[in-house]
């Protein structure tokens, strides 16, 4: 069994780890994430795009200011950016804690700015903590392929409690809590029907999603790309009509994150998508397939809340492994790529 197998299939006793530990951190969190109303989530390829989710996710909350920022991006302009991370709370997120461009971002912040640094890594011994005021470490969830999938689901949790801590949202956190204790059926339901996918015939992968679901979606996308060394991009629903659809082809697999709000929109962009003769794969809150997709997956009671987050990363990852299998590529160790990047001096 490759790694990246072991990794996606053993998610749920991670997640369960992880909302423990949080659970336990709970008070002196939100005491930390209370003391100021400004949030930069700042992270590196997979944790930039969970960045963008980290924000999407805060900025539910009434008075908050947030944003997400690449650390490279902040090396090459940190003058653009400093009145940004100004009595900010930075949330740096890396599965290794050695990312240079973060790692780099971090000292100068920390020399310049007032910000506060909380870290979310998941390997105790990181080159973050000399220059963080708070430190979540996540090392049960290390994944130890190249490309990343339970890491990324956890980190994605992890943020998901973050803004429920943050907001008081108690609901929300037991629906979180019953996402992470579905994972393993869910995966053993579905696995059939994304294996049968896998095998038919598109090399492409276009994955549409909104709101805080867009950067877990980006990183989806990212797995077809990693993972099965196919072309993966990730747009918002509606917006997907503006440019990219061009290259939309029979050879592309369309997986669409549905809303329940405004079904004749998500409707007519379904019947475009279709009328270019590529695979459609709907998810949504609903058990029927309603729009007559190649597949359909239900991923709990609220696709509009944040647990559903949990299961459509994890559809995303196994389509992502089966097709890999289905071209003969070996996921764990994709070409050209590394598990963190260290810049030169």
């Amino acid at each position: 069994m490759y790694l990246t197998e072991q990794e996606i299939m053993s998610q749920q006793e991670a997640l369960e780890k992880t909302y423990d530990y949080l659970t336990g951190m709970r008070g002196k969190l939100q005491e930390f994430l209370k003391s100021r109303k400004k949030f930069v989530f700042l992270g590196c390829g997979s944790s930039y795009m969970l960045a963008k989710s980290g924000q999407r996710i805060f900025i539910k909350s009434a008075d908050v200011g947030a944003d997400a920022v690449a650390g490279g991006d902040y090396l090459l302009n940190p003058v653009l950016y400093q009145n940004l991370f100004t009595d900010s709370i930075v949330v740096a997120i890396s599965r290794s804690g050695k990312t240079s461009e973060i790692l780099r971002s971090l000292m100068r912040l920390k020399a310049e700015t007032n910000c506060r640094i909380l870290s979310l890594t998941m390997l105790e011994d990181n080159d973050f903590t000399p220059y963080t005021d708070m430190d979540l470490t996540l090392d049960w969830c290390y994944d130890k392929s190249v490309c990343q999938t339970r890491s990324v689901t956890n980190f994605y949790l992890a943020l998901c409690m973050l803004g429920c801590f943050y907001e008081e949202r108690e609901w929300e956190l037991e629906l979180l809590r019953k996402a992470v204790q579905s994972v393993s059926s869910f995966q053993a339901e579905i696995r059939p029907a994304v294996k049968a996918l896998s095998e038919q015939s598109w090399d492409k992968a276009v994955v549409l999603a909104d709101g805080a679901f867009a950067g877990i979606g980006e990183e989806g996308a990212l797995a077809f790309t990693e993972i099965a060394q196919i072309p993966g991009i990730c747009c918002r629903l509606l917006d997907y009509r503006h440019g990219p659809m061009v290259l939309n082809d029979r050879d592309t697999v369309n997986i669409v994150l549905l809303h329940k709000e405004n079904e004749t929109l998500q409707m007519n962009l379904l019947i475009d998508l279709k009328s270019r003769g590529g695979k459609i794969v709907t998810l949504s809150s609903n058990k029927e397939n309603k729009y007559d997709a190649d597949a359909h997956f239900c991923i709990g009671p609220l696709t509009d809340s944040l647990p559903a987050g949990i299961l459509f990363i994890n559809v995303l990852q196994l389509l992502a492994f089966e097709k890999a299998m289905v071209r003969g590529v070996n996921p764990d160790l994709p070409t050209g790529l590394d598990a963190y990047i260290t810049l030169d001096e």
